[in-house]
């Protein structure tokens, strides 16, 4: 069962860190070229018809899986080894993402997806996705 969950887990990390990469480092290209009228419309039409009925979908299955993987892990977790210590930092950074794509939904659904919250807290969860999908695989050579 674990190994399942683990595949499910790690199928909802790359589709929603894709997305992540897709709006942080590839859209802005069409900003760069095109201006930002033209970006806003691209990115509101990827949004609205594809992300924002995708991506709630897998950010659900990535926490439920990865509660499930931590539950597994805690029984036995020893803080005093490198993996014990970069599970909790990795947990913890994953809980930090929520509040900020909870914002950006919300921000979305009431149309203001164009403030300079939505942009910056994109910018911020590329960060912690990035930095939780490094340490996941870390912890387990270290």
């Amino acid at each position: 069962m674990y190994e399942w969950i683990k595949t499910i887990h790690l199928i909802s990390a790359v589709i929603f860190g894709g997305v992540v990469f897709t709006e942080v480092v590839l859209l802005p290209a069409v900003k760069k070229k095109y201006g930002e009228e033209k970006y806003r419309k691209i990115e509101k039409i990827i949004i609205a018809e594809r992300g924002i009925k995708i991506v709630p979908l897998f950010v659900i299955l990535l926490y439920l899986t990865g509660f499930y993987m931590f539950h597994y892990h805690i029984k036995g977790l020893d803080l005093s080894t490198n993996f014990g210590k970069l599970l909790i930092l990795k947990v913890s950074l994953a809980l930090t993402i929520i509040p900020f794509v909870a914002s950006a939904i919300y921000l979305f659904l009431k149309g203001r997806f164009d403030s300079k919250f939505f942009d910056t807290a994109h910018k911020i969860v590329f960060i912690l996705v990035f930095s939780v999908i490094i340490l996941a695989k870390i912890m387990f050579i270290l």
